[in-house]
């Protein structure tokens, strides 16, 4: 069930010996099958480019490793060694999206998942995230043509009124600066930079990029390296470090986020033409997002544009759209093949013309950028909408809110209302559509949920649902008691998430990794199967309290070594967290 595992790395639950819980049901003397662990999924969402958090992933898993290969030609840096991601037989792995952003490590980590998906095109699948999709949006927005329009015509982000103008921005720059024209700092540099931290919500990630092309020019002497080396992972060895001299301007800091998008080799273009917006695997179905009431079933028209919709807010409470806005799929296949065929027809679309026409009332792959945006969708968005609210899949503050964005949305016709919105995870409505073809797990990220997954058991719905974006797991509340290992954000905590069972369609959840605390878990949840089967080799180290509410309102979210339980609560961006004595989890669920 858990172990603390002290000086290793958390890996297979048949490492563990003797573990029991102490609500364990007797073992019968047969087993319904001898190889119930022979299938193995790995999935992993909203790394942003955290590299070193990506190594420690790996080094932790059943399904991934790192494989050592020649070094290219064009390499003459002694202190470099190159590998490749491998997957292992009869494994598969999903990563679920936003690969860039906020770490040290965008240009690499996209190109090792591509190749990895090009090396097994049927074991792995790699979803788009909102990260990923508005990157799309560089290529128009840095074109010559925009860069020669007049400023105070280029408005705020329209999803964020909060937000300055481009105007107010560079009038800022001009007040630091100490200039009196305005014309002298509307560079491409300040439109990225105003960009990134207004619009885009990475208000580091132009200094993560000039660290990390000073590392790609220091390895291969030259960034961009030649196409066929960018499939090579370099990995600095014996205290190798990245030469601080070789000198990366501003200028050539934009040059790489306009190469990664729009040049066919680029490493984010290359991994969006990779990439799509549902995956299932057996009984297991992964989005960035989530599936709520309002986006299963639904696939918005490939005309979508990218802005406050035009048209009026649609009946939510309808089975199906008015005219002109998108599909309903009850089968739950074609609608993620019809996800998928969206995003095919988006990247498409951004091929063929990625600038704005002369009117800049259009460009090429605006659905996409569309599908990333919840105002555009009318709150839609299988992308952005996300269960995550204090550190959970649900929080009582949340009803409230949605409540009152949906009445905003309707009454008044407000598409912001739906942004901040946690969707219901209790909502029987998209798990009874699950269920009803074999779907009994979703998977997703986007939206942070504390230092270790937040899971909703299958006990409620019939459906489990897992949310894994780890990326604000920093527990300030112990600032001297935990390292920074992974960043000020991320700080100690790491997850891995991984399906194991007989096969695809018979399984179980397993969650292992470090919380905020530096304290370790390794938990398997109750298993999901199509078939009757009571007695399990790995039924002793199942936890049936995994993912469920207390009635004080805590949610068990992992059981440590000491057999005490982590559960957590919140509201918003706030998370409380203690550990309490099993006696007391099993009690609560006894009176339930």
């Amino acid at each position: 069930l858990c172990d603390a595992f002290t000086g290793e790395s958390a890996r297979h639950p048949a490492h563990i010996s003797g573990l029991i819980t102490p609500h364990a049901k007797e073992m019968s003397d047969e087993t319904c099958d001898e190889d119930w662990d022979s299938f193995r999924l790995g999935h992993i969402a909203d790394v942003e480019g955290n590299w070193e958090y990506f190594e420690e992933y790996v080094s932790r898993s059943n399904v991934l490793d790192w494989e050592e290969v020649d070094a290219p030609a064009s390499s003459s840096y002694e202190g470099v060694m190159f590998k490749q991601l491998t997957l292992r037989p009869n494994s598969h792995f999903v990563y679920g999206g936003d690969v860039v952003d906020r770490g040290i490590g965008d240009i690499r980590l996209a190109r090792s998942l591509v190749r990895l998906k090009r090396n097994h095109p049927d074991r792995v699948s790699l979803l788009v995230g909102n990260r990923d999709l508005n990157k799309l949006r560089l290529s128009s927005e840095l074109s010559e043509t925009d860069m020669n329009r007049p400023v105070d015509e280029i408005g705020g982000p329209f999803w964020d009124p909060k937000a300055p103008t481009l105007t107010q921005y560079l009038e800022g720059v001009m007040s630091e600066s100490g200039t009196s024209s305005l014309e002298k700092v509307n560079t491409k540099v300040e439109r990225l930079k105003y960009m990134l931290k207004h619009t885009l919500g990475c208000p580091e990630t132009f200094e993560y990029r000039r660290v990390e092309i000073k590392l790609l020019k220091c390895i291969y002497g030259q960034y961009p390296p030649d196409p066929i080396t960018n499939e090579l992972t370099p990995f600095l060895i014996d205290d190798g470090k990245v030469d601080v001299s070789v000198d990366v301007s501003d200028d050539e800091v934009v040059a790489s986020f306009e190469y990664e998008i729009n040049s066919e080799h680029g490493s984010l273009r290359e991994y969006l033409n990779e990439a799509q917006i549902a995956a299932i695997v057996g009984n297991t179905i992964f989005v960035h997002g989530a599936i709520d009431a309002l986006t299963m079933r639904w696939v918005p028209p490939t005309d979508t544009k990218f802005q406050i919709p035009e048209t009026e807010p649609p009946d939510f409470s309808s089975p199906s759209p008015r005219s002109g806005d998108g599909a309903m799929y009850e089968d739950v296949s074609q609608w993620v093949n019809e996800l998928n065929f969206y995003m095919k027809k988006g990247m498409s679309d951004f091929q063929q013309r990625p600038y704005w026409n002369e009117e800049r009332t259009s460009r090429g792959g605006e659905a996409l950028l569309a599908i990333q945006n919840r105002p555009s969708m009318w709150g839609r968005s299988v992308v952005c909408n996300s269960y995550a609210d204090g550190g959970n899949v649900h929080s009582d503050g949340a009803i409230e809110n949605r409540r009152d964005a949906l009445k905003r949305a309707r009454v008044m016709k407000d598409p912001l209302a739906f942004e901040g919105l946690a969707s219901d995870v209790f909502d029987k409505r998209p798990s009874d559509w699950l269920l009803g073809q074999g779907i009994q797990r979703l998977i997703v990220g986007h939206k942070p949920t504390g230092d270790c997954p937040a899971v909703l058991n299958s006990v409620y719905t019939g459906v489990e649902i897992v949310s894994v974006d780890l990326s604000y797991a920093h527990r300030h509340d112990l600032e001297n008691e935990s390292s920074l290992r992974f960043g000020k954000s991320r700080g100690e905590a790491i997850t891995n998430v991984e399906i194991a069972g007989r096969d695809s369609l018979n399984n179980a959840l397993e969650v292992y990794g470090v919380l905020a605390c530096g304290r370790e878990y390794h938990n398997r949840y109750t298993t999901l199967s199509s078939i009757d089967c009571t007695a399990r080799p790995t039924e002793k180290i199942e936890d049936n309290y995994l993912g469920r509410r207390m009635s004080s309102g805590w949610w068990v979210k992992a059981r440590l070594q000491s057999g005490e339980y982590h559960v957590s609560k919140g509201s918003g961006r706030k998370v409380e967290y203690k550990s309490i004595p099993p006696d007391e989890v099993r009690e609560d669920f006894k009176c339930k």
